[in-house]
Parts: structure tokens; C-alpha cells; sequence
């Protein structure tokens, strides 16, 4: 199967096997090369990672500053609102029982108190003064300024620790004046420069947070455009003092965060983490970032350093410890060359053995179709069996017994391959393993395999190449299609799986992101209806109640959406449940219910399973209450059993209601899917959807019946053995 050599070359080869060759040398150069390759990729990949997760964490640490200041805002917001449809003086209680209720202290950490500021005109001192003084004893305006009006601090809660402001004019100062007349022209909230307040002991930076609030005419509903209109209507301000470390101590604490942070505003130092005495501080930081944002009407700079706990979670070895294992890797290859030359002499005597086994073995391939095949290398002389002619479809009669004639049979393709792997196991690299095609004289294409071993002389030299061809066409054939089926599946789980993370993120992502304006409509609604009270027209409670009721619907909604996105993306641990004190548990849970409409809940001795506890009672919940609502005329009757079999549990919720018709039983399992209209049974749809969703991360499955007791009978069925890993991937 290969060209006749001359002997003095097959020795020189085999000579020059046995040496350190230049093609060993430059092997070893490009292992060292890609060694260094490697290290300086890894090098580079975690600084990278290291400059991407600082600039993750300054991001971070910049937008709850910002988050912080617009939920302050909110405070303000508000409270200004409640003194615009006020319209009676502002009294010290009322003050005081308005801010009790909003809880500044719990649900604003970090500010100082909640104030009021009116607009004074001059001539108007005397009688302001002594009409405050009714509410503080002590109260006068101070200090002395020459401005035409006067802007001082009426109400500040809580009183105690602010106590000093009581009276402060803002007029008396460049920053507090500038903020606060911005604020009454724009309308808009606007944060002080710089301060020091006067309640800090410690004289610590400091700053005010005003937004402004105007006299209005509801009856008119005119809005105040332009800056004289503002001007005009203007009454005050509600304001909070802050002092910045008391912020960024209700913002973030500095055990949670690895950066360092300086806040300025302009060349004034408001805030600065960028000392020895911080206990992380880091001399030499290894990144940097300074970051300008407007804030409410000034620039803030957030200068942020990275200090020594980041150092800590940045450091790896991965880089030097792909170094050294690259360095190890060469001197192994360099080991591995030295030793081919004697492995070559014991692969003769090796060579020896298999041949009286493969002798040994003659009969038994003419039996079984193998194709048996002896080549001489050194004159060139190729010799088949029987079996090798029926593989290849030729006739003895016209093999000529050389090389040429194996070659012209084998498939164009395949031939350099094949001729390349024969000289390979010749020459002592590798053992001969190949596959390759041929072509029958009919034009039909078969696959062969090859296999053979070398026999060599004492000093090295090939001598014999003793070989098998079998027939692998059917085979092949079965791998294709096998291969090709793998590609599809794997092609479509990869599909499925991205589509099922994307839409599990995306409503969890959407519904968490609607709850935080539903929370302001009814905060606003139940703001509203506690102010106007009766004042309000019937149309007006009638709107009122239309959007409470909406606002309750979609909060429904969005707690059954996160619900339902939860069930996969949790993935919490399946352990042994007790079904019998969940099922319990839940009817106690739905206890008003069932005594509303008269309900009876049933339950039998339920077996135990391999579940999520939390999801398992949720299932059981939802089953049950949806029996419930569905009850009909009749009272309500709801029977739960379980029964173990081989191989699963199954469950029964069966119920006494208006059932459920055939044609709809698949699909009331999807999401929003309702066969009534919510005028008559209230909910969201996604009740079934989310018991599904659960009974399919169990690998189990969910399906409806007629009822004995006359209505729909829910069939759950679990596996006894549930796979943790199967249960995790869905």
C-alpha cells in the first residue's frame, strides 16, 4: 500500500527518529510561545474583569446616592402637596402628626428632619413673630440682613436636635438664598451649595433640600407657568437639612462596598472617605474614577478609589499559574522526544507479538467479512485475502499487487489522508487507524476502516505492515443520522432554554419595575381621599373607588406574575415534604374564605413527596381556592386525596363546582387564560398557570377531570424519584 522505498532511505529515517530533530526544536518553540501567549491573554482578560467590576460597583455606589436623594425628593414632593390642598395655617401639632406619619426615620435614613420655610414680606415682621410665637414661646427671625424678605424656618420635626433652627432666615445667606429662590421660580426641588447647619455641633458639610409649594385655585385649575405666575403664588418651601456623612451612612454602609468615595461640589469637600484613619484605605489604589453628575441643581463629583479589600478580591494567580504550568508542559514535551527512540525498539518486539495473533486469528476474520491485507515496505509487494476483494468490489484476476492498484480504489478525497497515515505508522509516529471511502465498479461508495500494525528489525527498520480492512458503511450511516438528530436537539434546548430565561426575566424585570408607581397612585389616592374626605361629589368617590380597585387588581397582578417567574429562577433545594401539614396549612390560610361561601374542605392521609415546600403549599393553595371561587349555587364542597404508585404520587383536589368543559380543559392552563369574564369570577388568570409551572419543575404533570362530587377534578402526578438536576434545568 505504499511505494517501494530504497533501504539505505527507510534506515536514515529511522536514524533521524531516534535524534533530537529541528522539527522537535521548533515544537517546542511554539509551545513556549503559546505558553506566553496564554499568560499574557489571561493577564489581560482579568484586568479587564478587575476594571469592569470597579466600574460595576462605582455605578453602584453613584446611583444609590442618586436613587437616595430622588426618594427625599418623594418626601418633599409630598409634603408639599399636603400643605397645597391645606389650605389652613400651619400649625405645630399638625405639622408634627404629618411627618409622624410618613416615618422620616424609617423610611428616609439619613435625613435630619422635615421643616417648613414661608416667605415674609419686611413689613410684615412684627405680626409674623407674634403670631409664631403662639406655637414657640422663644421664636424670632434671625440674623439681621438687608434683603426685602424674609425666609425663615417656621416647623422643623423632629424639634428636639433641630431646635436651633427655629427662626433661621435662609434669606441671610448667598447659598441658602440662591437655592431657595430657584426653587419658588423653576418650581422645581434645588439643593443648597455647601452649608454648615446651624444644629451640627461638629461643623461637619452640610446642605438643605428645598421644594417649593404655592397657594392654588382648584376652582380655576390654572397652572403656574411663567415665573411671575410662581412669584405671585408663591407661599414657602418644605425643606430637609442633611448632613453628608449621615446620608451616605443611610445610603450605604461602607462594610458593603470596596470603593473609597470624596464627594465635591465644585472646590468644597462634601464628603471624603480618602484618609489613613479609613480602615481599608488603600495608599496605592489600583483604579480610579471620577464621575460628574447634576444633582437637583449642582454638580456633584464623585471621586472613587478602590481600596485594599477590592485589592483582596481582585488578586488571582490564574495568569502565573498558566505560566509555570506551560513551562512544565515544555520540559515534558522535551522529555517525551527523548525518549521516542527507545520506545520505537520495544514497539518491534511488540509488532513481533501481535502478528502471531493476528495469524492466530485468520480463520475467524474470513468468517466474520474482514478483510485481511500483508504489505511488504521494503520491495513493495501488497498481498489480500479473499475478503479484501469483496470490500473494495474488484476481481483477483486484474489486482496487480502493488500500491497503485489500492490506490486508484480509494475514494479522490480520501487519498492523500490515507497515504499520509500509512507512511505515518511506517515511519513509527503513530499505530495505523484510519477510515476512508472506496468506490465499487458500479459507482456505489463504501466506508472502511483500517487498522494495522509495523514489524521492524533489530535496528529499526519497517519490515512488514500487517493490516484488516472491515466495512462500516451501515455504520456510518447510523452515526450521521444519530449526529444530525443530537445537533437538533441540542440546536432546539439551547433555543427553549434562552426563550424561557428571557421571558422568566423579562417578567420579573417588568413586573418589579411596575410596583413602584402603583405604590404612588395609591399612596396619592388614599392622600386624597383622607384630605378632601367629604368634600368629594358622588362621581368623584365613585372614581376614587374605580382606581383604588384598579390598583388593587394590578398589584394582584404583578404579585402573581413575580409568582410565577419566581418558580424557576429560585430554584431552591427539593426535599422531602409532608404533604398532609401543608394541605392543612393551606385551607387554615383560606379559612375566611371557605366560611364565607360556606365551604367544606375534605382532606384524606396524603403520602409525602420530594418537592419545594413553599411551592408545593402554594399549589395546594391555588388548587383549593380555585374550587372555592368556582363553587356554583350549591355550598362548596372540596375533597383532597393522594395514592402511591410504582413509580409516582398522584394527588386529587376534586370539587362540587360549575366545572369545566372538555375543549377547555388544556388550555386554561396557560397564562391569562379565562373562560369567564371578571364581572362574574374575579382573578388574573394565571392562578393554573403557576400550579403547571410547578408540577412541571417536579417533572410531573397536571391534568382535569370530571368530578365525583359533581365538578372539576384536578389529577396531580409526581415522580417518586425526582431528579434534583432534571428539576433544577427547567
Amino acid at each position: 500500500m505504499i511505494h517501494s522505498t530504497k533501504r539505505t532511505d527507510v534506515r536514515e529515517r529511522l536514524r533521524r527518529r531516534g535524534t533530537f530533530q529541528w522539527i522537535h526544536a521548533l515544537v517546542v518553540v511554539l509551545s513556549i510561545g503559546l505558553t506566553l501567549f496564554a499568560w499574557n491573554y489571561s493577564r489581560q482578560q482579568l484586568q479587564s474583569k478587575i476594571q469592569i467590576q470597579f466600574d460595576r460597583e462605582v455605578e453602584r455606589v453613584v446611583g444609590l446616592v442618586i436613587e437616595r436623594m430622588q426618594k427625599y425628593e418623594e418626601a418633599l414632593l409630598a409634603a408639599a402637596a399636603f400643605l397645597e390642598v391645606d389650605e389652613r395655617e400651619i400649625e405645630k401639632d399638625r405639622w408634627r402628626n404629618y411627618v409622624d406619619q410618613i416615618d422620616i426615620g424609617e423610611r428616609y435614613p439619613g435625613i435630619n428632619g422635615l421643616g417648613v420655610v414661608l416667605a415674609v414680606p419686611r413689613d410684615q415682621h412684627d405680626s409674623f413673630v407674634k403670631t409664631q410665637r403662639r406655637m414657640h414661646p422663644e421664636f424670632r427671625i434671625y440674623p439681621e440682613h438687608d434683603q426685602p424678605t424674609l425666609w425663615p424656618i417656621t416647623q422643623i420635626v423632629p424639634e428636639g436636635p433641630n431646635a436651633a433652627a427655629i427662626g433661621l432666615d435662609m434669606a441671610h445667606e448667598d447659598n441658602r438664598r440662591e437655592a431657595a429662590t430657584k426653587a419658588r421660580d423653576t418650581g422645581l426641588s434645588q439643593v443648597t451649595g455647601p452649608i454648615i447647619l446651624v444644629q451640627d455641633e461638629q461643623r461637619t458639610p452640610g446642605f438643605l433640600f428645598f421644594t417649593p409649594f404655592y397657594e392654588l385655585d382648584f376652582d380655576s385649575k390654572a397652572e403656574l407657568r411663567s415665573v411671575e405666575e410662581r412669584q405671585q403664588h408663591f407661599q414657602g418651601l418644605v425643606y430637609a437639612p442633611f448632613l453628608v456623612r449621615n446620608l451616605m451612612r443611610g445610603t450605604m454602609e461602607k462594610e458593603k462596598r470596596s470603593l473609597g468615595i470624596r464627594i465635591r461640589d465644585g472646590s468644597d469637600v462634601l464628603f471624603d472617605e480618602h484618609n489613613e484613619s479609613e480602615p481599608a484605605f488603600d495608599p496605592d489604589p489600583m483604579l480610579t474614577k471620577e464621575v460628574t453628575i447634576p444633582v437637583y441643581g449642582r454638580l456633584w463629583t464623585f471621586d472613587v478609589w478602590s481600596d485594599l479589600s477590592f485589592r483582596r478580591n481582585a488578586t488571582s494567580s490564574q495568569p502565573q499559574t498558566i505560566l509555570w504550568a506551560g513551562l512544565l508542559i515544555d520540559s515534558l514535551l522535551i522529555g517525551m522526544f527523548l525518549s521516542i527512540s527507545r520506545a520505537s525498539r520495544r514497539a518491534l518486539k511488540m509488532a513481533d507479538e501481535m502478528t502471531r495473533g493476528l495469524q492466530s486469528v485468520s480463520l475467524a476474520t474470513k468468517a466474520n467479512r474482514i478483510g485481511i491485507w500483508d504489505y511488504n515496505p521494503v520491495d513493495g509487494s501488497l498481498q489480500w485475502d479473499d475478503a479484501m476483494f469483496d470490500l473494495y468490489g474488484a476481481q483477483r484476476e486484474n489486482f496487480s499487487g502493488a500500491f497503485d492498484a489500492w490506490n486508484e480504489r480509494v475514494h479522490p478525497d480520501d487519498r492523500e489522508q490515507a497515504s499520509a497515515a500509512v507512511e505515518k505508522a511506517l515511519l513509527g509516529d503513530t499505530n495505523l487507524d484510519i477510515m476512508f471511502r472506496v468506490i465499487h465498479p458500479d459507482g456505489s461508495i463504501r466506508y472502511l476502516g483500517g487498522q494495522a500494525v509495523v514489524f521492524r528489525d533489530e535496528s529499526g527498520k519497517a519490515v512488514r505492515m500487517l493490516g484488516a480492512n472491515t466495512d462500516l458503511t451501515e455504520q456510518m450511516k447510523m452515526v450521521d443520522e444519530r449526529r444530525h438528530h443530537l445537533r437538533e436537539i441540542a440546536r432546539a434546548n439551547v433555543d427553549l432554554k434562552r426563550s424561557n430565561d428571557e421571558l422568566a426575566q423579562f417578567a420579573y424585570v417588568a413586573s418589579h419595575d411596575l410596583q413602584a408607581p402603583l405604590r404612588r397612585i395609591v399612596s396619592l389616592s388614599d392622600l386624597l381621599r383622607e384630605e378632601l374626605g367629604d368634600s368629594l361629589s358622588g362621581d368623584a368617590k365613585m372614581f376614587m373607588g374605580q382606581i383604588e380597585s384598579s390598583a388593587v387588581s394590578m398589584r394582584d397582578l404583578i404579585r402573581d406574575l413575580l409568582s410565577y417567574s419566581h418558580i424557576e429562577s429560585e430554584k431552591r433545594p427539593l426535599v422531602r415534604c409532608d404533604v398532609q401539614s401543608i394541605v392543612t396549612a393551606a385551607v387554615e390560610q383560606l379559612s375566611e374564605v371557605i366560611a364565607e361561601c360556606d365551604g367544606d374542605v375534605k382532606c384524606d392521609a396524603l403520602p409525602s413527596v420530594e418537592a419545594d415546600p413553599q411551592q408545593l403549599s402554594q399549589l395546594f393553595q391555588n388548587l383549593i381556592g380555585n374550587s372555592l371561587k368556582y363553587r356554583g349555587d350549591s355550598p362548596a364542597r372540596v375533597h383532597v386525596s393522594g395514592e402511591t404508585f410504582d413509580d409516582r404520587i398522584e394527588y386529587t383536589v376534586a370539587d362540587n363546582g360549575i366545572g369545566i368543559a372538555p375543549e377547555h380543559r388544556g388550555r386554561v392552563f396557560g397564562v391569562f387564560k379565562r373562560l369567564h369574564a371578571e364581572s362574574e369570577y374575579q382573578g388574573n388568570g394565571i392562578g393554573l398557570a403557576i400550579c403547571k409551572r410547578i408540577v412541571d419543575r417536579l417533572g410531573g404533570r397536571i391534568w382535569i377531570d370530571d368530578s365525583k362530587l359533581g365538578g372539576a377534578a384536578f389529577h396531580i402526578s409526581i415522580p417518586i424519584n425526582v431528579d434534583s438536576e432534571v428539576s433544577d434545568s427547567r
